[in-house]
């Protein structure tokens, strides 16, 4: 992608995603990640980890924790059958005019046995950009927002539910072992002209415990 187009998703990321701006989560940090009930989600890819879900990553309690902008809760599950379900949330305005969209994790623990995530989208317009981040506190209570993941979406016949790819975690927060870290998640699509609102379900992170 071209490095204009990169240094503008950073720039309208961190202006659209300000009212989502990192609270101290250093009074929620435990000792180490709680175990989750795991399953192998992206089987029918050739993916055979094992998945949990990010809190609140099915979408279907609502926001659950997430914050959102210009995004919402809507009617429809991804049809793939990750995860049974009715919700998905819904980034943007629609397929021809997209307007800045963000959607935002509750904090969540990771730690060094948690290297990716990954999640279930649908692009529905012909032309898209999405840009995932990870968001972290360093050892100042300073927030860092890392961004992981852009990719862009092309298709002459959008509207399709697919896999993203593995988006980095705690492979690119440099934990030692056994060293754990609270983080949040974030998506960020750019308005544009012809641009795709994208539909996100089904947020996993790999592995969220290791057997």
């Amino acid at each position: 992608m071209p490095t204009r187009s990169l240094r503008t998703i950073r720039r309208c990321a961190a202006v659209a995603l300000l009212g989502a701006a990192a609270a101290n989560p250093a009074s929620a940090l435990a000792d180490e990640c709680p175990e989750q009930p795991t399953t192998q989600a992206f089987a029918k890819w050739g993916d055979s980890r094992d998945y949990a879900l990010v809190p609140g990553g099915s979408f279907e309690s609502g926001n659950a924790g997430w914050s959102f902008t210009n995004a919402r809760i809507a009617n429809g599950n991804e049809n793939t059958g990750v995860l049974t379900g009715a919700k998905s949330v819904a980034m943007g305005t629609s397929w021809f005019v997209s307007a800045p969209s963000g959607l935002v994790s509750p904090w969540f623990c990771v730690s060094d046995a948690h290297p990716y995530f990954r999640y279930m989208l649908r692009a529905n317009g012909p032309v898209g950009m999405l840009a995932t981040f990870v968001r972290y506190t360093d050892s100042t209570g300073r927030a860092i927002q890392q961004q992981v993941q852009s990719r862009l979406s092309t298709s002459l016949f959008p509207g399709k539910w697919k896999p993203s790819d593995l988006n980095p975690l705690s492979i690119n927060l440099n934990l030692a072992e056994g060293e754990t870290k609270r983080v949040q998640l974030v998506f960020f699509t750019p308005g544009s002209i012809m641009g795709a609102a994208y539909n996100i379900d089904n947020v996993l992170v790999d592995p969220y415990r290791r057997g």
